[in-house]
C-alpha cells in the first residue's frame, strides 16, 4: 500500500506541477508580455531564452554523460520541441497577440484557433505515443476543452462576424496550437528518458540557437538598443516566473503524467488568467464564467485525484545480450528497445512466450554503472530463452521503483534479491 500511494503521488505532484506552470504562463499573458509589443517578436524570444538558458546550463555539465547516450529518437524529440514548442510556437503566438494589440484583429481569433491545441496533442498522444487512457478521461477531456471556450467567451460571447480566419495572426494563433500540442508529446518522449531539469535546459539553449538565426534574418536582433531598463527588469522576471522557471516545473510535471492529461492541465492557463482579472483588475465574472470556471475546476479535480498512469502493453523482439546478468546469478532476457515511449523503471511483468504466461521483472534504463545506452531486460525466475529473435508480449502489472546507480556488484545483487520478493509477493 505504502508502495503504491507513493507512485500515484508522483501523478498528483507532476498534475500540480503542470497547473503551477500553466499559472506563470497566465501571469506571463495578461501582466508581462504586453509591456514587449512595441519590440520584435523575434528579439522578446531570443532574450527571454538566452537568460533563461544561463539559469539552466548547469544541468547539462551535470547530466553531460547520460545526454551523451541519447539516441537518435531522442534527439530528434528535443529538436522538435526546441523549434516548434521553443521557436516556431513561442514566436508565432507572440505576432498573433501583438496584431491583436495593435488593433489588426480581435483578440477572439486568435483564442479561438489558439485552444485547439489540445485537440492536437491529444491525437498524436494517441498516434505517436500510443497513449490509451480510460473513456472517463477522454469525456472529462472533451467537457475541459469546451468550458475553456466558454470561459474565454463567457463574457462578450462569440461573434462569429468578428472571426477573421484569413488574416495572417489567425495563421500565426493555429502554428502556435499545433507547436505547442505536438511538443507536449514529443517532451513526453524526452523526459522518459532523460531527467527534466537537461531537458528544460537543453530546450532552453537550442531553442535560443534557432531564434538567433531568425532574429539575425528578420533584423530583430539589431533593435535590441530598443529594449529600455524597465524591460529589462521584465526580462529577468519572466526568467524566474513564466520562463525558465515555468519550463522547469513543467517538465517535471510531465516526466510523471501522460502528455494527454498534461494538456488538459495546461487549461489552467486560461481558468487563472481569468480568475487573476478578476482579483487584479476587478473584472466581474459573467455567469456563464462562472459555470465554466466551476465545471473546468470540476475536470481538473478529476484528472489530478481521479486518474493515474495507464500500464503499458507492447510486443519486443529477443536479442543477443552479453551475459551480465547471468554472471550475476539472474540471468535476462534482452529485448529490442527502438519503439517503446515508456519511463525508465524497474516493473513487475507479465509476459508472453510460446503462447505461455510467465510473471517477471523488467529493466528499462541505463546500465548499473550509466555510462552506456539504454537496455530492455525481462528477468523471468528459473527461465532461460533458448534462442533470440522471438516476440515477446510485455504487459505492465506496476512499477516498482526507479532505475538506480549502484557503486558495486554486490549492491546491485542485493537490490536485485530484494526486487525478487516483490515479484514472488505478487
Amino acid at each position: 500500500m505504502q508502495k503504491f500511494w507513493k507512485l500515484e503521488k508522483q501523478w498528483i505532484f507532476g498534475a500540480l506541477a503542470i497547473m503551477l506552470a500553466a499559472l506563470f504562463w497566465s501571469l506571463d499573458g495578461v501582466f508581462i508580455r504586453p509591456k514587449f509589443y512595441v519590440l520584435p517578436a523575434a528579439l522578446v524570444v531570443l532574450l527571454e531564452h538566452a537568460l533563461g538558458f544561463l539559469v539552466l546550463s548547469p544541468f547539462i555539465f551535470l547530466s553531460r554523460f547520460k545526454i551523451k547516450l541519447l539516441k537518435s529518437k531522442e534527439w530528434a524529440a528535443i529538436g522538435w520541441v526546441s523549434f516548434f514548442g521553443g521557436a516556431l510556437g513561442t514566436i508565432m503566438i507572440t505576432k498573433a497577440f501583438f496584431a491583436a494589440m495593435d488593433g489588426e484583429i480581435t483578440f477572439a481569433t486568435v483564442v479561438l484557433l489558439q485552444k485547439l491545441q489540445p485537440i492536437f496533442a491529444l491525437v498524436m498522444a494517441r498516434l505517436i505515443l500510443g497513449e490509451r487512457l480510460k473513456r472517463s478521461f477522454y469525456a472529462w477531456a472533451l467537457v475541459a476543452i469546451a468550458a475553456a471556450y466558454f470561459l474565454a467567451f463567457g463574457k462578450t460571447g462569440l461573434r462569429l462576424g468578428e472571426i477573421n480566419l484569413l488574416h495572417n495572426a489567425a495563421f500565426y494563433a493555429a502554428v502556435a496550437a499545433f507547436a505547442f500540442g505536438s511538443s507536449t508529446v514529443f517532451g513526453k518522449r524526452i523526459v522518459n528518458h532523460l531527467d527534466f531539469k537537461s531537458t528544460a535546459a537543453l530546450r532552453f539553449g537550442i531553442t535560443g540557437l534557432l531564434v538567433l538565426a531568425y532574429a539575425l534574418l528578420t533584423g530583430g536582433l539589431f533593435k535590441i538598443s530598443a529594449v529600455t531598463g524597465s524591460q529589462w527588469k521584465y526580462l529577468i522576471l519572466i526568467v524566474f516566473t513564466s520562463g525558465a522557471a515555468a519550463m522547469f516545473i513543467y517538465y517535471y510535471g510531465l516526466k510523471r503524467v501522460t502528455a494527454s492529461a498534461s494538456t488538459i492541465l495546461e487549461l489552467f492557463w486560461p481558468f487563472s488568467a481569468i480568475i487573476l482579472d478578476y482579483f487584479i483588475n476587478h473584472n466581474i465574472l459573467s455567469p456563464v464564467q462562472i459555470v465554466a470556471g466551476l465545471v473546468l475546476f470540476m475536470a481538473f479535480l478529476k484528472i489530478v485525484l481521479g486518474e493515474k498512469s495507464p500500464k503499458f502493453e507492447f510486443k519486443a523482439k529477443a536479442r543477443n545480450g552479453l551475459g551480465r546478468g547471468a554472471r550475476l546469478g539472474f540471468p535476462t532476457i534482452n529485448l529490442d528497445n527502438d519503439q517503446i515511449d515508456i519511463n525508465y523503471g524497474i516493473y513487475l511483468v507479465e509476459s508472453e512466450i510460446n503462447g505461455k504466461i510467465y510473471r517477471g521483472l523488467l529493466h528499462y534504463g541505463q546500465k548499473e554503472t550509466f555510462n552506456e545506452p539504454a537496455s530492455l531486460e525481462l528477468y523471468i525466475k528459473d527461465f532461460v530463452m533458448e534462442a533470440p529473435g522471438k516476440i515477446i508480449n510485455i504487459k505492465e502489472i506496476k512499477k516498482i521503483r526507479e532505475v538506480i546507480k549502484f557503486d558495486n556488484a554486490e549492491k546491485l545483487k542485493a537490490q536485485m534479491n530484494d526486487d525478487l520478493l516483490e515479484l514472488e509477493r505478487s
